[in-house]
């Protein structure tokens, strides 16, 4: 038996998900959620296999929560439900620790397949999102050998304004930080990388920019 949390804003798509999953008996939703601090609250106890995560939520949004629960509980695997396909976000919730990404509109089938799927800790991303899939697993494979750690979104971020030739104040301002925060994650993407220079992270960039969501 497959436990399952549902996460969404919306009564509606829950309760439709509900009616699809009964399809399957190997399938038990054991709870609902309509914002992320309820998905925490209900896993401390409840401890779904599986949870099927909204990205847009009030009071914790999917990605703060997929963080949290990738941080406490990292046996539960997350299959991301959203209708947000551009690369960055696929990109960043793969990266965050979710196992799946599909579209709100999947069909059952598609469905029920990523459940096995990440249940029995593989990948599954719905269709047309296959290339930034293989994108991330090579560079997680590349940085399991060479780097320490995957880059953070707001590394990423800070790191695709490097490129652009901003100064440390000019991305201070263009994020609304401190100069001082944002030297703090420059010495902290050296250290990542194990790069000493701005011309090296550059060049490393510009060589992993599909990834990065460079263009």
């Amino acid at each position: 038996m497959i436990k399952l949390l549902i996460a969404d804003d919306h009564n509606v798509l829950i309760n439709g998900l509900k009616l699809i999953l009964a399809v399957r008996k190997d399938f038990k939703v054991i709870a609902v959620a309509n914002n992320g601090a309820e998905v925490i609250d209900l896993v401390k106890n409840e401890r779904p296999d599986v949870i099927l995560l909204d990205i847009n939520m009030p009071v914790l949004n999917g990605y703060q929560t997929l963080k949290i629960i990738r941080s406490d509980y990292p046996e539960i695997k997350v299959i991301i439900l959203s209708m947000l396909n551009d690369k960055r976000n696929v990109l960043n919730m793969l990266e965050a620790g979710a196992k799946g990404f599909l579209f709100k509109d999947t069909d059952d089938k598609n469905l029920f397949k990523a459940i096995d799927y990440v249940y029995q800790g593989a990948y599954y991303v719905s269709g047309g999102l296959e290339d930034i899939l293989e994108e991330f697993l090579c560079y997680k494979k590349y940085s399991g050998k060479k780097n320490k750690h995957i880059l953070s979104s707001r590394e990423l971020e800070i790191v695709s304004l490097i490129v652009e030739g901003n100064t440390n104040a000019e991305i201070a301002d263009l994020l609304f930080l401190s100069t001082r925060t944002v030297d703090t994650h420059r010495k902290n993407i050296f250290y990542k990388l194990n790069l000493n220079n701005t011309a090296l992270l550059v060049k490393y960039a510009l060589e992993n920019k599909a990834f990065l969501g460079l263009q």
